[in-house]
């Protein structure tokens, strides 16, 4: 509570004397046809998280080493139950829609199994059979469409295996859990310059009678290719922040990535899963403020009416974003003048719930 009051504080003071450092960025407002947008030079962007829910820190969460396994099983069981199809099929949908030249996919969870487990007895032989792994099979029903998209950069983020129990006699297997970044590229989107790592800042989950687990998170980038111009594009997940630990490993974590960007040459597309609320105003999220104040331009602020173009015909049902964690970030470099961003065209997808959010953006800089 001590962490949440400091920064309440250390935001009002800073409000006061920085809203000046804020970036300039040319307010663009004149109307904007759909085919300036779609003319050459324009880039398209997506934002998307892919798997659902929270399932290592739930089963993490479990109180005592004793009921790991039930824990486990518990989530193994609701994984079994997804409808992976479906939620590919609509991924697909919105990709087929927007047809991005880059997309950064957060939280791309693999799921391996090992029978009989060693786990529960000290083991540590890794689990390899591949029980779930959702990219495959969404970049095969790309391919189905037409859509030709391929893996250009990954960052593996957390990798634990525990027990899971299987039967009451008891028995148990392993399930191991791996959480990636990743960015696919259009065809005809030239990629180099692959970069990225996981965040020195993380947090630790600890319990009775178990080893601490440390949960990472990291970001991926490449310089890719657009219509004859060069872009950095950068896909990261940050950590959520429902407390004071989280919102100061979060903020730990912008900082590294800002740091990590700060002499890039290149103009800067960065997206993500940022768990910063980007609707409270510049005296809100601390995280979304910082990195403003870093320079960079939240593009949904620069849509100049509608979410969608004139006549636009959208078959997908667009969320209300009433609370923006996925966002769309652009930087310029550094330079002399006004900083000009526009125009823009954005809007979400993924359904409903927040955590499976995202935001496409098409855009000029």
């Amino acid at each position: 509570m001590k962490y949440g009051i400091v920064v309440g504080l250390w935001m009002v003071a800073l409000g006061a004397c920085q809203v000046a450092a804020l970036p300039q960025v040319a307010d663009v407002r004149k109307p904007v046809s759909t085919s300036e947008l779609l003319d050459p030079g324009a880039l398209t962007v997506m934002t998307r998280v892919l798997s659902p829910g929270r399932n290592l820190e739930r089963i993490l969460e479990a109180p005592t080493a004793a009921e790991l396994p039930a824990r486990a099983a518990e989530v193994f069981g609701a994984l079994r139950q997804e409808d992976v199809s479906t939620r590919v099929r609509r991924l697909a949908d919105e990709i087929q829609y927007a047809r991005p030249h880059l997309i950064g996919l957060q939280q791309v969870a693999q799921v391996r199994l090992q029978s009989p487990g060693d786990a529960i007895f000290g083991g540590t032989r890794p689990a390899l059979t591949v029980y779930l792994d959702v990219l495959p099979v969404l970049l095969g029903e790309l391919e189905a469409r037409g859509l030709h998209y391929r893996e250009v950069a990954r960052v593996r983020n957390a990798d634990e295996e525990v027990p899971l129990l299987t039967s009451a006699g008891p028995t148990f297997d392993d399930v191991r859990l791996t959480d990636f970044d990743i960015i696919l590229a259009r065809a005809d989107v030239e990629v180099s310059g692959v970069r990225g790592g996981n965040y020195l800042a993380h947090r630790k989950v600890s319990r009775p009678g178990l080893e601490p687990v440390e949960l990472r998170r990291g970001w991926a980038s490449v310089a890719a290719t657009v219509e004859g111009r060069k872009y950095r594009f950068v896909s990261t997940h940050l950590e959520p922040a429902p407390d004071d630990e989280g919102l100061r490993v979060q903020l730990a974590q912008a900082e590294e990535l800002i740091r990590a960007l700060r002499g890039e040459s290149l103009p800067v597309v960065l997206v993500g899963d940022f768990n910063t609320p980007a609707n409270l105003g510049l005296m809100g999220a601390p995280t979304y403020r910082e990195l403003l104040l870093a320079g960079y331009v939240d593009v949904w602020t620069r849509r100049p009416g509608s979410a969608l173009g004139a006549g636009a015909d959208m078959p997908l049902e667009l969320p209300s974003l009433a609370e923006r964690l996925n966002l769309v970030l652009v930087r310029n470099p550094v330079a002399p003048g006004l900083r000009r961003v526009g125009p823009v065209q954005a809007y979400g997808v993924g359904g409903a719930p927040k955590s499976q959010a995202g935001v496409v953006a098409r855009l000029r800089m």
